[in-house]
């Protein structure tokens, strides 16, 4: 009896991915992932979570894609301009999570138009990719200056974490708003 019930657990695990391999991230996988609340100048503030379904590719569909709101700024009702700034970090399904990095390529709105927010206000994409190569170098430098080549690789690492990549929308107007549902098309790798 106690053999068909370390059996029968030994199944069941297996069937819930416990010690599945995860799948792979290549550079610059391209994911397409939904909104599953708004995210607005208006109601996002500075440290907010922001989570997304991954609709693409096959290989995560379903997973979650977690993030925060690093910045939110209003714009004036006239001639301002309004900017978000806002990570994705984290890749999550279950028990497992895949540190990564996302750039923004394109967003489609709840309506499906791209590139523009709910109001159809034309959207402005950056990211801080030269800001973090560079804070990879500075502390790749001073790691060496300080430890040696062994010094170099781990102010590397630390330039690199503090430097995770930003994606900046700016908008003129006084709000950037999306709705849930609203898609974001990224450009993901895994963070080691």
């Amino acid at each position: 009896m106690k053999r068909i019930i370390a059996l029968t657990t030994v199944l069941w695990l297996a069937g819930q991915g416990y010690g599945a391999e995860l799948p792979k991230i290549e550079k610059d996988t391209e994911f397409r992932v939904k909104l599953l609340g708004p995210l607005s100048t208006q109601t996002n503030r500075k440290g907010d979570k922001i989570t997304a379904q991954v609709v693409s590719p096959e290989a995560f569909a379903g997973w979650m894609m977690e993030g925060e709101v690093r910045e939110s700024k209003s714009g004036g009702k006239i001639s301002g301009t309004s900017v978000l700034n806002f990570t994705f970090h984290t890749l999550v399904q279950g028990e497992q999570k895949i540190p990564v990095s996302a750039q923004i390529k394109s967003f489609f709105n709840s309506k499906g138009q791209a590139d523009v927010d709910e109001e159809g206000r034309v959207i402005q994409k950056k990211s801080n990719v030269g800001k973090a190569a560079i804070a990879t170098g500075a502390g790749a430098l001073l790691g060496g200056i300080l430890g040696g080549a062994k010094g170099a690789a781990i102010g590397a690492g630390v330039g690199g974490a503090a430097s995770l990549l930003l994606i900046q929308v700016a908008a003129k107007g006084a709000n950037v708003e999306f709705a849930a549902g609203s898609e974001v098309l990224l450009s993901v790798q895994e963070r080691r």
